[in-house]
């Protein structure tokens, strides 16, 4: 075991670890037992949570500083270089040399002696040279490269049968230095795969799904792509300084929540866990963490304990073998080099160290050894008993708590940490600060045993008979609550020392405290706005987006000295300005009221809420640095920017560049939206220059539009179309055949022209006419329209009703809605006068008690104010405002309701002048062929004759015609629904499967082609007819 040592008192190190204990056993407790309500203060989907609590991991993780280069091996020196010849040795050989050889020198046309004559070195030469310094072969500087490994440990079916236990060691984060970055938002070819949002040392960087990475963890990539299964085994980031900061912590959380729906996350308390990024991370990725007490990793973390150390040893290892096969071959080559480890050689490195952890597990279940050793693992969950039940050492491996590096007295009341119904109770962090104040007054004690002062200790006795006040420096929750207990001579020294210390000081620390408290008080209220923030941003996307358009944050903590000189003094000086104030309100709260006639001032703002301000974390809500739309009624509304402040205490959001003036515009954050990038550009007005086909068919849908004698033989009357008009610039009321030619503007408009959007997503509006049928009571079969409705409840996802009422004549709508055709209906009712409808509300309430019996018809929404007699148009607009999301436009894409009525306006005037000219164009072409019906009669029947003349073979185009006018002129047999063509009759069929005798074609009354087979049959016996030469016969 490592000699492993600390600063904190016996007293702070066995609360800091009972607290550690108690905060894991609360944790387990809310995971699968408290309240949705206390649940949902921690994880976004709480009932969701809920659901996959049994496959619950818990998860162990811890960073390691790793020095991956440097390895275990030492250079060899010769013994010569550590013990050379003396100096005075070699200088005296030196000046006899150049007295021997001064004599022989030569003239100069002698050559000039060589720099270097290049021999084998030989152990005599170096003996010989008397130089200190040493020949390394080993580069330091190439060695010094430190990352950080966060190693991560996880138990499964800790919520199943104990014997279902067991350990897994998860792929670890590498941290190397470098930009912020992470490997698998970077493809091969080094453009990213999403995009990319974070804000470091106040400046926010985004990146774009598919722009350039440049250089950002260029090494890696090019190591990725030599081994990409590598790569597969460990995430790998990179951070300025290779630590675990808010960012890489919340993008390190995203990845751990895509390996278990539902966790726990037992960290070490750094800093980055208790960040704003972080609190957001978790919440959205359905984790709850719980912590190891300040100073107790190295004790009670599985990572320390059981996998550090072991890991660096095998990691060294692995670099070692590298680092000698490379230099080895370096120097077969001929290459006098020193071996450097590539980003390929240190993936390795961490990949076997990491899989040879692994192996170990396999071979015996260290996790869960480790963690009942270290006392984290005691109880399990019961589902039957709705309680935690105590494990065994048998359920664990056999493993006994307590080591070397526990203590027993930190054990000794494990299982005695829970209330009288079993629940564990809630730990109370505060203990930490008050074990110090502990520790200090014992040292204290020590130094102060004996007093003289008996004023003083006379003063102290009468403190201590006062039981309801404790000193100053004890007057924590704590001690208050008896988490904390205290015996009586550690009362009477800290009364001792109270007593005994300077007021002025004792006035200092008494502001200095409640300072922190404050500023306690006011983290805890930006924690609760922060959650009403995230929750609320719940509502308008899905918990995985959420996650992932996270935008995390982190700062720069590495200042200069002047910057920490000047942190301090603002510091000293924000102290100071809060101990003013708190005086100045307590000498108002002192002061007696008079009867002065004084003007009263302002109430005093809540002091927590000042605090809170304060703090830089209040202006940076989950929408800080993201692209928002407006959602507000006004002008603003569907426009769109970046928010560059987000007021939690407030709820108000700063949105700069908005609309084509760049403005900036101050709205609430219930007034927004976080815009989608996959969100598209909404469809514009498509041009109405339409062709008569489209038309038509229109018509057709609407019963604009009547059949060549399906008029004239009593099939079908077609309805004449009305026009709007306009008096003072306002539409007249809007009749229900406009509103059935509206639904069809909509429907040509959000639809291309390859597809039927609205058939394919299952919308569909219920006809005026049919409602109206409904509420009058008074069709012949009224159980036909109940099938009706009843079908297009049943194969419809959204249903739009539009609701009549009169006294004043006015249209209301009722919406039905669902995800999927098994799941129920959720309603909603607009209205858009400022006072209710009586009669539309009654209305709404009865056809909703047809279309879904249980269902109560909810309180009426509003959705913005009519002008005049324009309902109807809004109805068509409320249609519209609902569509645009499901195109994938996102809300509020085409502005204010007030501005899709007024393009409605515009839109369906020129539609229903368009179909109205069809329906005359059409109108004049039957009536003509009415006319030359006789003409076309007598061409037909001597057509049949001069057919029925002619042989079979000669007719064997026309077979079946000249049957049937054989057997007309010769037998004087006309044709009956057996002579009918096989196309003819499998329309019947499909009319009589599907068709209810009714439809919106004929107004839910009479009956047409389309929903009634007998006179479908007629009709194409009629044409038959027409066809020999005979005339149609009358319905």
């Amino acid at each position: 075991m490592p000699r492993i040592k600390t600063k904190l008192s016996e007293s702070e190190e066995q609360v800091s670890a009972k607290l550690t204990y108690q905060a894991l056993d609360r944790t387990l407790w809310t995971a699968c037992f408290s309240p949705l309500e206390e649940l949902g203060n921690r994880v976004a989907k709480p009932s969701e949570f809920r659901d996959h609590v049994s496959d619950l991991v818990v998860i162990c993780s811890d960073q390691i500083p790793l020095w991956i280069k440097s390895g275990s091996e030492r250079e060899l020196f010769a013994a010569w270089e550590h013990n050379p010849l003396p100096q005075q040795h070699l200088r005296e050989s030196l000046k006899n040399h150049h007295l021997s050889s001064s004599d022989q020198v030569t003239g100069s046309g002698d050559l000039v002696p060589p720099l270097l004559q290049a021999v084998k070195p030989s152990a005599a030469a170096g003996r010989g040279s008397g130089q200190r310094q040493k020949r390394a072969f080993l580069d330091v500087d190439a060695l010094r490269y430190r990352v950080t490994y966060e190693a991560r440990q996880a138990l499964h079916g800790l919520c199943k049968d104990p014997s279902a236990l067991t350990g897994t060691v998860l792929p670890g984060l590498l941290v190397v230095h470098g930009s912020h970055a992470r490997l698998n938002n970077i493809d091969s070819s080094g453009r990213f795969l999403r995009d990319e949002t974070f804000e470091f040392s106040g400046k926010v960087v985004c990146r774009k799904a598919g722009a350039s990475a440049g250089n950002l963890l260029k090494g890696w990539r090019q190591a990725r792509d030599k081994d990409p299964s590598l790569f597969r085994q460990i995430s790998l980031m990179s951070q300025p300084s290779a630590n675990v900061d808010g960012i890489i912590f919340a993008w390190a959380q995203e990845e751990l929540a895509a390996l278990a729906p539902a966790s726990v996350h037992v960290r070490d308390c750094f800093a980055a866990a208790w960040s704003v990024s972080g609190a957001e991370s978790l919440f959205y990725s359905q984790s709850l963490q719980t912590v190891i007490g300040p100073k107790l990793t190295a004790s009670l973390q599985l990572t320390d304990t059981d996998y550090a150390r072991s890991f660096k040893s095998l990691a060294r290892s692995a670099m070692d073998d590298l680092r000698h096969a490379g230099q080895t071959a370096l120097l077969a080559a001929g290459e006098k080099e020193f071996w450097r480890a590539s980003h390929l050689d240190m993936a390795r490195a961490v990949v076997q160290a990491q899989t040879k952890m692994s192996e170990r597990q396999a071979e015996k279940d260290w996790i869960v050894s480790g963690l009942r050793r270290n006392g984290l693992l005691a109880y399990r969950p019961d589902f039957s008993k709705q309680a935690l039940v105590p494990l065994t050492d048998e359920d664990c491996c056999g493993a006994s708590m307590g080591s070397a590096r526990t203590k027993p007295a930190w054990l000794q009341d494990r299982y005695s940490w829970r209330d009288s119904s079993g629940i564990p109770v809630k730990p109370d962090w505060s203990a930490l600060h008050g074990a110090k104040v502990v520790a200090d007054l014992v040292e204290w004690s020590y130094h102060h045993s004996e007093s003289q002062d008996e004023a003083l200790e006379s003063q102290v006795s009468e403190a201590l008979l006062n039981v309801h006040e404790m000193p100053l420096d004890l007057q924590l929750p704590c001690i208050e609550s008896g988490v904390l207990t205290l015996s009586l001579d550690l009362q009477r020294a800290a009364w001792h020392k109270q007593l005994s210390s300077d007021s002025e000081l004792l006035q200092k620390k008494a502001v200095k405290r409640d300072v922190k408290q404050m500023i306690a008080l006011a983290k805890r209220k930006l924690r609760r706005k922060l959650l009403e923030a995230m929750r609320h941003r719940l509502t308008q996307m899905s918990r995985q987006q959420a996650l992932q358009r996270l935008v995390p944050r982190a700062s720069d903590k590495k200042g200069s000295v002047p910057k920490k000189a000047a942190l301090k003094q603002k510091k000293k000086t924000a102290l100071g300005h809060a101990a003013k104030a708190l005086a100045k309100a307590k000498a108002l709260d002192e002061k007696p009221s008079g009867d002065s006639a004084l003007v009263p001032g302002p109430a005093l703002a809540d002091p927590v809420s000042e605090k809170a301000s304060e703090l830089k974390e209040a202006t940076k809500g989950p929408l800080y640095g993201r692209v928002c739309r407006i959602l507000r009624e006004d002008h603003t509304c569907g426009k769109s920017g970046k928010c560059t402040l987000h007021n939690l205490l407030t709820n108000k959001l700063s949105l700069v560049g908005v609309g084509d003036a760049c403005a900036t515009v101050i709205v609430s954050d219930q007034e927004v939206c976080e815009v989608d990038p996959l969100w598209k550009t909404p469809k514009k007005w498509k041009n109405l220059r339409l062709k008569r086909d489209l038309k038509q068919t229109v018509l057709r849908a609407c019963g604009g539009s009547a059949f060549f004698l399906e008029a004239s033989g009593g099939f079908f009357a077609a309805e004449p179309l009305e026009l709007l008009k306009f008096k003072k610039s306002y539409p007249q009321m809007l009749l229900d055949q406009h509103l059935r030619y509206g639904w069809e503007l909509l429907r040509y408009n959000l639809s291309d022209s390859d597809e039927n959007w609205f058939l394919d997503n299952k919308i569909c509006m219920v006809d005026p006419k049919l409602s109206g049928q409904l509420l009058a009571e008074d069709h012949d079969r009224p159980e036909l329209l109940q099938t009706a409705l009843d079908r297009l409840r049943s194969e419809n996802k959204l249903l739009f009703v539009p609701v009549w009422g009169h006294c004043p004549n006015h249209w209301t709508l009722l919406v039905l809605q669902r995800e999927d055709l098994s799941e129920n209906f959720s309603v909603k009712y607009l209205d858009s006068l400022s006072e209710k409808h009586e009669e539309c509300s009654v209305n709404a309430a009865r056809l909703l008690s047809l279309l879904l019996p249980a269902e109560t018809l909810p309180e009426r929404r509003s959705s913005g104010t009519q002008k005049s007699d324009e309902c109807g148009f809004w109805v068509l607009a409320n249609m519209l405002w609902i569509l645009s999301p499901l195109c994938l436009e996102g809300p509020c894409a085409r502005g204010s309701r007030h501005k899709l009525v007024l393009e409605l306006m515009s839109e369906l005037k020129a539609w229903l002048i368009q179909l109205s000219g069809e329906q005359a164009k059409l109108s004049k072409e039957l009536l003509d062929k009415e006319k030359s019906l006789d003409k076309l009669l007598k061409s037909n029947r001597l057509r049949s004759e001069k057919l029925a003349a002619k042989s079979a073979e000669a007719s064997a185009t026309g077979l079946k015609l000249w049957n049937l006018a054989k057997q007309l002129l010769t037998l004087n047999k006309e044709p009956d629904a057996s002579d009918l063509s096989e196309e003819d009759k499998s329309r019947i069929e499909h009319v009589r499967l599907t068709g209810l005798g009714v439809c919106s074609r004929c107004h839910w009354q009479s009956g047409c082609l389309d929903c009634d087979p007998a006179k479908l049959e007629r009709y194409l016996l009629n044409k038959l007819r027409l066809e020999l030469g005979l005339p149609p016969k009358a319905a």
